[in-house]
């Protein structure tokens, strides 16, 4: 369900190692409605970016401050092909913004 609340951060934490704050986006659906899903998700997208770019991040999460930022997607289910034509857009634009993006299958 989480996909489908499109106006909150799945989760948030500091990863020390990296330096970094990571914001977790966790996507538990399946491709059945591959259409509906790529339109949740970019949505999802698009709050997470709203929440680092209006400065949300830096006041909801004190531990933010000084550190790079990264938006790591969980996926449940393999991904389909259009999915990772859609990923390959998403990286390129989060990465110009000046931020970390990757995702996880399984």
């Amino acid at each position: 369900m989480a996909l489908e609340d499109s106006k909150s951060i799945d989760a948030i934490g500091i990863d020390n190692e990296k330096n970094c704050v990571t914001l977790a986006l966790i996507d538990s659906h399946d491709w059945i409605n591959e259409e509906q899903h790529l339109l949740l998700l970019q949505e999802k997208l698009n709050t997470y970016l709203s929440f680092i770019e209006s400065g949300e991040i830096y006041s909801s999460y004190k531990g933010a401050e000084g550190r790079e930022i990264e938006i790591s997607i969980h996926f449940k289910y393999d991904i389909s092909e259009n999915c990772t034509a859609f990923l390959d857009n998403v990286q390129e634009t989060i990465r110009n913004a000046g931020f970390i993006f990757n995702y996880r299958i399984g």
